[in-house]
């Protein structure tokens, strides 16, 4: 009897899926340090160690590839957010939990800032409808947060939209660029970042007029 020497169909989807996730991989790197309208297929491609027809096989073209990397970048965070929103606690304590889980996923994930920064930096008036589904939610939860803060009276009077700005550029900004400046040799990339987080969740207090705890009201009398 002849032994079949096919791949077996589960081994094939197996290779299937490993190679479309370092296609993702190789093309989130691409992306985020070229841009969309100059990254190649070419060179993703290159960057795996396939052909660029290999990369049309699982993505039909550069815009579906960059949606699906856009995809895998932002729901991880998204989710980590509306988690850290809908958990138990104050408002201050979910801002707080909200700015920790976007920055340390951030940090982990430094092309997630990139991504984002060129997407800015190239929009013409409106961002892709890509990058508006998957940003909206996250910025929906941290804003809406903030609102309800001021309504219960825990944050002060303010521009929650503006709040959630601040915030969210500076999270952007500091896990995606802020190594290029002010470098300091003796210290290391992981205790940078360490202090910037403390140092965020401390400009978020301030700007939303939580006080520390412990301190005491002020008296208006006083």
């Amino acid at each position: 009897m002849r032994v079949s020497s096919a791949t077996p169909p589960r081994r094939t989807a197996q290779v299937t899926e490993e190679t479309r996730e370092l296609i993702l991989m190789a093309a989130e790197t691409e992306f985020a340090a070229s841009g969309f309208a100059t990254a190649r297929l070419a060179d993703i491609a290159e960057r795996v160690g396939i052909t660029r027809a290999a990369v049309i096989y699982h993505f039909r073209d550069k815009e579906a590839l960059y949606d699906s990397v856009l995809e895998a970048a932002f729901e991880p965070l998204s989710e980590r957010i509306q988690a850290s929103v809908t958990e138990p606690g104050s408002s201050a304590e979910r801002i707080e939990r909200v700015i920790g889980a976007w920055f340390d996923y951030a940090t982990d994930r430094p092309t997630l800032g990139r991504l984002f920064i060129r997407e800015v930096a190239s929009a013409e008036g409106s961002l892709r409808p890509e990058v508006e589904r998957l940003a909206a939610p996250m910025f929906a939860a941290f804003l809406n947060t903030i609102e309800q803060g001021l309504r219960d009276g825990e944050f002060r009077a303010g521009n929650a939209v503006q709040v959630a700005n601040i915030l969210s550029g500076a999270t952007i900004w500091l896990t995606s660029g802020a190594h290029l400046m002010g470098v300091d040799d003796n210290e290391s990339v992981a205790e940078r970042l360490a202090q910037y987080r403390d140092e965020l969740t401390g400009v978020a207090r301030y700007l939303l007029g939580i006080r520390p705890q412990g301190e005491p009201e002020e008296n208006p009398s006083d």
